[in-house]
């Protein structure tokens, strides 16, 4: 039986973890028309026409395609026709091919390596001349699209994670609420696992390919060196991140956990690990209570900040932001139109009606307050966590994404025993380094 990789499952759920912010599943809209509706109302003679790329689909789609409908209704002269495309390479083929869209969305670890090779057009300029209040945005999801003075995309939605736990596994187990410090998550992974005779296992207190980036923040650990120009994948916060994840995999071995999760049912679907108790605890994000209250209604869970290092109690509340963000392509033929566009998306009002639709969470902190998240189911804890000065995201660089894949080959191979933690960060910053220019 093939083996599964853990800290690939994670990449998994952080791969879903951005796709619910820039795609999804299901049917696409046609272009320039919301399901059900009529057909828009007839251009000015004279309009201008953007072709607007994003990667949402299906109801995400739908409800995107509400807003350009919105717009187009209250802007005769500038018409938006968007298009669901989630093949991201295309996007690129096209700006290369020197025929791109006017607007496009994209993931936000994408905009610096875009940005940076000519492909996003710099947006300061009309941020300067419109007066956008950049202090408005989650300082970790605005700095996902920026590097050295220069802003090339807008993020509109984004995510963090936050601890989830089974109530009635924790009161069977003496606990009255959810571990605070990572000592204490320690503690708690330990008593909730439950092991068989012969060794198996029947539960895991929380699911062993945590997210070593959220964990490493909580050790206060820094991937890069802005100042050097140095990777910093040994940074003593990575490692005890790290060192959490490993003490479960040395205690339980990595046959036992892949014959564990080889059983597993699959995420979106009532066998989900953490809706049939085979996980106490897990760490996921704010799309986590919707699919619970369509999998497992009765599921008595609760929602708390991930724990923080009890020798440190200023780190409390960290987190890892990942975003999407809409920029305008190299060659986009009308980018002042472009620029119009996207400065509405994401004013506070249409940015909380697209998010709260599509359930992520907002990037302005104005849009916070907005009744329209009233009604999404554990919304409220994300919203107030994502007022955390704790939040990070991973360093916008050149290289963001080679280091990334580099980083999660070698902690998987960290966690299964193949190199020792010293030597596979190690082999992380010999790879990376020579990409710092």
């Amino acid at each position: 039986m093939k083996k599964k990789t853990w800290f690939g499952l994670w990449c998994l759920l952080l791969s879903i973890m951005v796709a619910g912010c820039s795609g999804g599943s299901g049917g696409t809209a046609e272009p320039g028309k919301t399901s059900g509706e009529e057909p828009d109302q007839p251009a000015a003679a004279d309009a201008v026409e953007l072709s607007f790329w994003y990667g949402w689909t299906g109801p995400e789609a739908e409800a995107l395609e509400k807003l350009i409908a919105k717009w187009n209704e209250a802007h005769p002269e500038i018409q938006v026709k968007g298009l669901s495309q989630s093949d991201y390479q295309k996007q690129l083929t096209a700006i290369t091919g020197g025929n791109p869209p006017d607007v496009a969305s994209q993931f936000g670890q994408n905009v610096v390596p875009w940005g940076l090779r000519g492909a996003m057009m710099p947006l300061d300029d009309y941020i300067a001349k419109d007066g956008v209040d950049l202090n408005d945005f989650v300082p970790a999801a605005l700095s996902t699209s920026q590097h050295e003075g220069a802003t090339y995309a807008i993020p509109t939605a984004m995510h963090v994670s936050m601890l989830f736990y089974n109530k009635d596994i924790l009161k069977e187990a003496g606990y009255d609420g959810p571990p605070e410090t990572l000592g204490e998550l320690k503690e708690y992974i330990q008593a909730l696992s439950i092991v068989e005779d012969g060794g198996r296992l029947s539960r895991l207190g929380l699911w062993p390919g945590m997210d070593a980036y959220t964990f490493s923040y909580a050790y206060g650990g820094s991937f890069y060196d802005e100042a050097a120009k140095q990777v910093t994948p040994d940074h003593e916060g990575i490692q005890s991140a790290i060192k959490l994840s490993k003490e479960i995999w040395d205690q339980y071995g990595s046959d036992n956990l892949d014959r564990f999760s080889s059983g597993l049912g699959q995420y979106m679907s009532a066998q989900n690990p953490f809706f049939s108790g085979k996980y106490a605890m897990t760490v996921d994000g704010e799309w986590l209570p919707t699919f619970i209250k369509q999998f497992a209604p009765d599921l008595n869970y609760g929602i708390a900040p991930i724990p923080y290092d009890e020798n440190h109690p200023e780190r409390k509340n960290p987190g890892n932001v990942t975003t999407s963000v809409f920029y305008i392509p190299k060659g986009a033929k009308h980018p002042d139109a472009s620029w119009a566009f996207i400065k509405w998306m994401t004013e506070p009002e249409q940015m909380a009606e697209f998010t709260a639709a599509i359930g992520n969470l907002p990037t302005r902190t104005s849009a916070f307050a907005s009744p329209l998240y009233e009604n999404v189911p554990g919304f409220k804890e994300f919203l107030d966590y994502s007022a955390s000065e704790n939040l990070k995201s991973f360093p916008a660089t050149s290289f963001a994404n080679e280091y990334m894949t580099e980083f999660s080959a070698q902690v998987d191979a960290i966690l299964r025993g193949t190199v020792s933690i010293e030597e596979g960060l190690a082999n992380v910053k010999e790879k990376i380094q020579p990409l710092v220019k």
